[in-house]
């Protein structure tokens, strides 16, 4: 059970970076006077408090199961947590196809419309993050 927790961790943070980056190529493109709609920021957004939130539960429920005096009273509450866990995982995973969905958009307003190759790439990475956050 814990091995399983700290590779979740360790996806969390996969996907906090990857949410970095796609905010840092979402300003880029809006200096390039590309169109990025509000939508797709408040989606990335959102996904990146999900992400911190999930990290921050699930590290606060690992750290009471390894305290031996607390973690047995806290059980419940342990409990609590890793639902809260699972049921941000579950938003972050509908997140995510909405935010390949919403970028796809904002890219066929754009002048020059991406590639569909990047965007199948693209929905491939969060299908592959959603099957290791699950």
């Amino acid at each position: 059970m814990v091995k399983n927790n700290r590779n979740r961790g360790e996806i969390v943070m996969i996907l906090f970076v990857y949410l970095i980056v796609v905010i840092v190529m979402m300003s880029k493109q809006r200096k390039e006077g590309k169109v990025v709609s509000g939508w797709t920021r408040f989606i990335v957004y959102s996904l990146l408090v999900l992400s911190l939130i999930s990290l921050l539960a699930g590290t606060l429920a690992l750290s009471l199961v390894f305290n031996p005096l607390v973690g047995f009273y806290y059980m419940e509450v342990i409990g609590i947590m890793l639902e809260i866990v699972h049921f941000v995982n579950m938003m972050i995973t509908f997140g995510l196809i909405l935010l390949s969905l919403s970028i796809y958009l904002d890219s066929q307003r754009n002048q020059e419309p991406t590639p569909l190759s990047h965007h199948v790439v693209r929905l491939g990475v969060h299908i592959l993050l959603i099957i290791l956050m699950l």
